[in-house]
């Protein structure tokens, strides 16, 4: 089985401990010795332009940040190598950071850094450019003005298959993920790519399909000619308050908990899972997402523990 590690481990968008630390390019250098000495040589990177629009350059989710520090991608790739990571395997955008203002300001800066993040992709040798289907459900709401949902929809239809284009001809794969608090959540998904071209594919998020009440085995199979990549994620959390519709859906407002947990920390079985995948046909690399740990240094070492002696039992 090919594994991968997110570097969304790391919570930069909500105030903790240490947080400036982690805006500085000396954390991410040891970053990666320490993901690899979990045993993992390749990695997952979310594209987050929003450190650009800030002036920062220390942390590497954008392409500007890793040409300053790096020179360009081939340097940042020489300098994974250097530090024991053999490469990327796919980068991350989620679109919600451009619902500021009205709908052609959100499509117009998300096809610019789509675009922006398939071109660093492809640079890096990734195998897949994964886009979220559509911000939160609040967000959207909050950008619609007079359009409806129907609207928002049609044009983000277009959006991705503008985009699963440029991605092909760039020699990379664009999945769809589908979070739980989007419009597309759950098997909603299905209808909304059924028509579209071959050339875009499904990100399998186990945790936000299980929150969404989706059967992710099933709904493996049903759509195994889509199934371009599969994030391995844990939960534990049942949505009964409709926190999808909150302003913070990743921490509801009347439940103390947190929704993503490590690997084998929540009710999810992603060992049955990635034998669904595989039984689909898939044969890609399985990415390990530890979303926004408070404890980095002890999700790496669960994820591998986990990978070990239970995903490789």
């Amino acid at each position: 089985m090919k594994l991968s590690f997110s570097t969304e481990v790391v919570d930069l968008d909500h105030q903790a401990p240490n947080r400036n630390k982690r805006e500085s390019k000396y954390f991410w250098d040891e970053m990666y010795q320490l993901i690899s000495a979990g045993g993992f040589r390749k990695i997952d990177i979310p594209y987050e332009p929003k450190w650009d629009f800030g002036g920062r350059s220390g942390i590497p989710r954008t392409r500007r940040s890793i040409d300053i520090k790096f020179g360009n991608t081939e340097g940042y790739l020489k300098f994974l190598s250097e530090n024991g990571i053999e490469g990327i395997s796919s980068v991350h955008l989620d679109p919600t950071l451009f619902c500021q203002g009205a709908l052609p300001m959100f499509f117009g800066a998300a096809e610019h850094f789509g675009r922006d993040a398939i071109q660093f992709a492809s640079e890096a040798g990734a195998d897949s450019f994964i886009l979220t289907a559509t911000p939160t459900c609040y967000a959207v709401h909050r950008t619609l003005g007079e359009a409806s949902e129907e609207d928002f929809l049609k044009q983000m239809k277009e959006l991705t298959e503008r985009l699963a284009d440029f991605a092909e001809e760039k020699g990379v794969r664009l999945c769809l993920k589908n979070e739980y608090w989007g419009l597309l959540r759950g098997n909603r998904i299905t209808d909304f790519v059924k028509d579209m071209k071959e050339n875009v594919f499904l990100d399998v998020d186990t945790a936000h399909l299980s929150i969404a009440g989706t059967d992710v085995r099933e709904f493996i199979r049903e759509n195994k000619r889509r199934i371009g990549s599969v994030t391995l994620t844990d939960t534990s959390f049942k949505d009964q308050e409709e926190a999808y519709r909150q302003v913070m859906p990743e921490f509801p407002a009347k439940a103390a908990t947190w929704v993503f947990r490590d690997p084998g920390f929540g009710m999810v079985d992603l060992k049955a899972c990635a034998k669904a995948a595989g039984e689909a046909g898939y044969d890609g690399t399985f990415h390990l997402n530890c979303r926004n740990s408070a404890a980095i240094c002890r999700s790496i070492l669960r994820a591998r523990y986990y990978a070990d002696h239970v995903l490789n039992a």
